[in-house]
């Protein structure tokens, strides 16, 4: 049976539009082993530093990337101090301690990507911490805020700040496309 000149002509179409999702899908698979992969290496890594001596570089990796440290962590970072009313609207909040010796904050709402940040420190033992940075999305239009998990790839920035050597060989291994 030969094929219509209709279908013909579609079947440019379709093949872009194949390779199309078969591209969106290999980037999906690349970010995906990219996110595996520093989980694995970034997970039980322990910067070899006190919470309290890391933290400014930590909030500094976050306010770099656009997401507004508040309160009195603006000062600690070496910004301008936060004004009356932006900390009276601000949905993030500067450091505090937790109970097990760490820290934490929230960042302000970076909106033109509609996410914030969560860092917490957990201190392991005198002279170490461990990072998180968590994402935070939905909040900046006025919708129910939900925390999506972990970026390794800020905790990759943090570790490149402070630890060079260690991040190159983090890096160096990560999977390619």
């Amino acid at each position: 049976m030969p094929i219509s000149a209709p279908l013909r002509t579609r079947t440019p179409a379709a093949a872009g539009l194949a390779a199309l999702v078969l591209l969106g899908c290999a980037t999906i698979r690349g970010a995906e082993a990219r996110y595996s992969y520093l989980q694995e290496k970034l997970g039980p890594y322990v910067f070899q530093q006190a919470c309290l001596d890391l933290w400014p570089a930590a909030l500094k990796v976050v306010n770099a990337k656009g997401f507004p440290v508040v309160g009195a962590d603006r000062e600690r970072i070496g910004e301008s101090a936060q004004g009356f009313f932006s900390s009276v609207i601000s949905d993030g909040f500067a450091t505090r301690s937790t109970r097990d010796g760490g820290l934490v904050a929230e960042t302000n709402w970076n909106q033109s990507v509609g996410t914030r940040y969560r860092i917490e420190g957990t201190a392991e033992g005198p002279k170490g911490c461990r990072v998180r940075y968590i994402v935070i999305t939905g909040g900046a239009q006025g919708s129910t805020q939900e925390t999506v998990g972990p970026d390794w790839s800020m905790l990759l920035d943090l570790v490149a700040a402070v630890d060079p050597e260690t991040a190159g060989k983090v890096e160096a291994g990560e999977p390619k496309g």
